[in-house]
């Protein structure tokens, strides 16, 4: 496997060298359609293997989907073995795959999992475009995303995080609704894939629901428009059908496996608990308090802004489509809003969640590029100077390209808790850990004893909290993990506090452990307990 070192200066080098090859095919048409996609999606990955090889954790979600995946694996039942609470179904199920093909579930096959995502959204994008506005736009326009998630090393757009799958789907949507529109295809399979899609969408991350309805709506809208035009329903009647198809294949398989109530109450309203976002007129501020916080995507929207402000101008003051074509620029504006209200709904300063923003931005941007395209060159011509510019600075001062070196880093790290626990576990134990440090699971490879792989929920008060630590409590019992960790301390998220938050602030957990396990000893502020028949 390869390896970089913190200033490979080579490997950049032929990064940005291939950049200009994109940017040039991009430009010259004599350069086929299929060369530039191609040259792209190699860019893409060209240069995220330093971020895929590096086998270490970059954020707490990482972790906790891996250990999902792992546990999956070996008890595919979703909400009996695993519940991701705001993440939902399949981008835990997605994690799976690698495993499913011989390789073992880490953070280099996660993030390998999300960079098909990416790349699987840029192209079905750059097909939307091609459909609206043509391949010459498209090419154009598709150099920013592209761009930008090429040589982007902020960590929260380069991880494998719960955003990438529902925006892979989403990308699926709005290529179905650009041929619905374009009445590119088979209409009713169109109108049925893009309800199936937007129908999934819900079991990826809740969060996507409002630009997912937003999709939908579209395309009821079309369906509605062809029976006004033929008088045939059938439009209509496959678009529902697909978006039910999804819903009620779950619902099925919940009342099979007897996790249907595990559903309303952990996912459902377990979500609306959490997402806790501020009132409508705090949505301004909330998102520039996270657009803030992110110098790439603040360059990325600055090479949009003139095609977007000319979109907006074209959509408000002089629009150039007709009313069978109105649909287009009317979802493109939705998107956009509902993409702000998803990035900001949660109430938290997460960047990740402006991953929801890129298509959008890109197909505004592409709406009003036709106005200004004789000037296209300058869009990515600001993004590449960033990132040049950017790197040049760090190599000079720092001698540093890459933030992710993986010297030393291509394996799984072994925290000092799981270096113990090993001589006590075999492959496929139950690992239960009290507090927040998923990243145990990924390193010590064992499944999780109970469905939340972290008890932040039945540590903090809140209206259902009794309901999530008797279920913590039933799972131990259930699964008997081999091994049980108070991760509660500094190596835990949020939950620091000992004294209070400890395993024993659970008095029947914590007497249960007592009567089941042996404490072995605190390895690096995190206690070990061992179930006694293991010694």
């Amino acid at each position: 496997m390869l390896t970089f070192d913190n200033s490979p200066p080579i490997y950049w080098f032929i990064g940005y060298a291939l950049a200009a090859f994109v940017v040039f095919s991009a430009f010259f048409r004599p350069i086929s359609t299929r060369i530039y996609i191609i040259s792209a999606i190699l860019l893409l990955i060209f240069m995220r293997l330093p971020v895929i090889v590096f086998n270490r954790e970059l954020n707490p979600d990482e972790s906790q989907m891996l250990s999902h995946a792992i546990t999956l694996f070996k008890d595919p039942v979703y909400w009996r073995s695993v519940d991701g609470t705001t993440i939902g179904p399949l981008d835990n199920y997605l994690l799976v795959i690698p495993r499913l093909l011989g390789f073992q579930i880490n953070y280099t096959s996660g993030r390998a999992m999300g960079l098909i995502c990416a790349g699987g959204a840029l192209l079905m994008l750059f097909y939307s475009l091609k459909n609206w506005f043509g391949a010459s736009v498209a090419r154009k326009i598709l150099l920013v995303p592209l761009l930008f998630l090429a040589f982007t090393q902020e960590i929260d757009f380069v991880h494998y995080s719960s955003e990438q799958l529902p925006v892979l789907l989403l990308s699926i949507c709005v290529w179905l609704l650009s041929r619905a529109t374009q009445s590119l295809g088979n209409e009713r399979t169109n109108l049925y894939l893009l309800g199936l899609a937007a129908g999934a969408i819900p079991f990826a991350k809740l969060q996507a629901v409002p630009q997912a309805l937003v999709l939908a709506a579209a395309g009821l809208w079309i369906g509605y428009q062809c029976f006004k035009a033929k008088k045939d329903f059938k439009p209509i009647l496959f678009l529902l059908l697909g978006g039910l198809t999804f819903p009620v294949l779950t619902l099925i398989c919940t009342l099979v496996f007897n996790v249907f109530s595990d559903l309303i109450y952990f996912y459902i309203l377990g979500n609306v608990i959490y997402a806790g976002g501020k009132g409508f007129l705090e949505i301004p501020g909330q998102f520039l308090r996270i657009f803030k916080l992110t110098p790439d995507f603040q360059v990325f929207t600055l090479a949009l802004i003139a095609p977007i402000f000319i979109a907006f101008y074209q959509m408000f003051r002089r629009p150039n489509v007709g009313k069978t074509n109105l649909i287009v620029p009317v979802t493109i504006l939705l998107l956009l809003f509902s993409s702000i209200y998803a990035v900001t709904k949660s109430g938290n300063d997460f960047i990740h969640y402006l991953n929801f923003c890129i298509i959008p931005w890109t197909l505004m941007a592409g709406y009003g590029l036709s106005r200004v395209e004789k000037w296209a060159v300058a869009f990515p011509a600001i993004i590449l100077l960033w990132f040049v510019s950017n790197d040049a600075y760090h190599f000079v001062k720092e001698r540093r390209l890459n933030a992710f070196d993986s010297v030393n880093a291509r394996t799984l790290a072994q925290s000092p808790v799981v270096s113990a626990l090993k001589k006590y576990s075999k492959t496929d134990d139950y690992m239960a850990v009290w507090g927040w440090q998923c990243a145990y699971y990924v390193e010590a490879q064992l499944l999780q004893a109970t469905a939340e792989n972290h008890s932040e929920r039945s540590i903090f008060l809140h209206p259902m909290q009794e309901k999530y630590k008797s279920r913590y409590l039933s799972d131990i019992e259930r699964t008997k993990p081999a091994i049980v960790l108070d991760a509660v301390g500094k190596n835990s998220m949020w939950v620091q506090n000992k004294k209070a938050q400890g395993i024993e602030s659970y008095p029947a957990l914590f007497q249960y452990i007592r009567s089941n396990y042996k404490f072995i000893g605190d390895f690096d502020d995190t206690r070990l307990y061992v179930r006694n028949d293991r010694l």
